[in-house]
């Protein structure tokens, strides 16, 4: 009498087998296919100046990696012109954001007054106002 299990311990050893010598593995960066991966950008990016409607496309419904003096976390820009931040030392808190033309406004607590400054694209991150902040992709 064979054993049931046999088939199906040979059939789990196969598939191990094939993704062990798959170099490939699972990846998803840039588009890419498995026959033609795609590396990452290192192209240099010049610095320029966004405004307007460009700073909200950029904000709107996305989380962000931030550091500015003294702190560093996580925030996430709200189409009301509200911002969700996690502070990594002081935790959550609620603020807002604005763009008047070329001006970018933001203050991370009420307690704290509204900043403004430019908002420059360096390719891979930005500078809004007095915040440095990166695109989380996933």
């Amino acid at each position: 009498m064979k054993s049931p299990a046999l088939p199906l311990t040979i059939f789990a050893t196969l598939c191990l087998v094939a993704c062990s010598t798959d170099p490939r593995g699972v990846r998803i960066i840039n588009n890419s296919t498995p026959a033609a991966p795609a590396a990452p950008d290192t192209t240099a990016q010049p610095i320029r100046d966004l405004a307007g409607a460009e700073i909200t496309a950029v904000l709107i419904g996305k989380t962000f990696q931030y550091t500015r003096k003294g702190a560093s976390g996580f925030v996430v820009y709200n189409a009301d012109g509200t911002l969700k931040v996690k502070d990594d030392k002081t935790g959550t808190s609620i603020g807002k954001w604005t763009v008047n033309g070329s001006q970018y406004c933001e203050t991370y607590s009420v307690t704290q007054a509204m900043e403004c400054g430019s908002f420059k694209s360096t390719g891979n991150a930005y500078f809004a106002a007095n915040t440095r902040i990166e695109d989380l992709r996933i």
